[in-house]
């Protein structure tokens, strides 16, 4: 497997990861929001969980574009992607 399907497939692969935790976060959120027993708990779980869902939805998205970086680029930026990928899933993991 060459390099660049190597990281093609990291990158596909933590995507579908922090996907099914996106559902989980959103289920969670449901199920904390029907359990709550007033209104300033709920207020506060509505935005710690929206942070989380927003932050995680901003890693889908950088991961998404660097994919497309990756599927677009030539071997010659094939060590820039390399590192910037790394970099990326190392701070997100």
């Amino acid at each position: 497997m060459s390099l660049k399907d190597t990281l093609i497939q990291k990158l596909e692969t933590q995507v579908e990861s922090w996907e099914s935790r996106l559902e989980t976060l959103r289920a969670q959120f449901n199920e904390y929001k029907a359990k709550a027993e007033n209104q300033e708990a709920t207020e506060e779980l509505k935005e710690k969980t929206a942070k989380r869902i927003s932050d995680l939805k901003e890693d889908i998205d950088t991961a998404r574009t660097r994919l497309e970086e990756l599927r677009a680029s030539g071997e010659s930026r094939l060590s820039e992607l390399r590192s910037k990928v790394e970099d990326f899933l190392n701070r997100r993991s």
